[in-house]
């Protein structure tokens, strides 16, 4: 009897750590819950932000010497072009695809300080790098061309939102 009990406690002792180990590769796999629209939303916003971080960072590095100028351009319209694809995924109806944007929007080419090179903030009117006054480029609307003012959140037009 004095054998029987150190036995008993050295197989509890290996079978509950190898339940632990076991019980996920016997289990039913648990499908993946679809994300909703506001899910999907959240996460391309925090996508735009981590990529205009990415490039400010870059600008960061080409100040401080630390990345050529070929470099730096290429870098740059990659993300850009990234960014683009996010806005244009952030614009769209739930459900429905958009097709990847190819080569830098001449848009997000506008949106470069005319005085120092930096990425200037949609509808401001300085330059948030260098000070400099810059008027925003007269747009219209994605939706339907209506020219909008800067600033405006929806189109007087279409009300199709403006800001993304």
């Amino acid at each position: 009897m004095d054998t029987l009990l150190p036995l008993v406690v050295l197989i509890l002792v290996a079978i509950g750590p190898a339940y632990y180990v076991l019980v996920p590769f016997v289990s039913e796999k648990v499908a993946a819950v679809g994300e909703d629209a506001a899910t999907r939303a959240t996460a391309l916003e925090l996508r735009k932000v981590n990529l205009y971080k990415q490039i400010r960072e870059v600008e960061f590095e080409r100040e401080m010497g630390l990345i050529d100028e070929q470099d730096f351009n290429r870098t740059r319209a990659d993300l850009l072009t990234e960014v683009a694809q996010v806005m244009h995924q952030l614009e769209g109806e739930p459900g429905e695809q958009v097709p990847p944007v190819g080569p830098v929007p001449e848009a997000a080419e506008e949106l470069v300080c005319p005085t120092c090179g930096a990425l200037l903030v949609p509808g401001a009117g300085f330059c948030s790098s260098c000070g400099a006054a810059v008027t925003p480029p007269t747009a219209g609307c994605p939706g339907c061309g209506e020219v909008v003012q800067s600033g405006d959140r929806f189109c007087a037009s279409c009300g199709r939102g403006l800001l993304s």
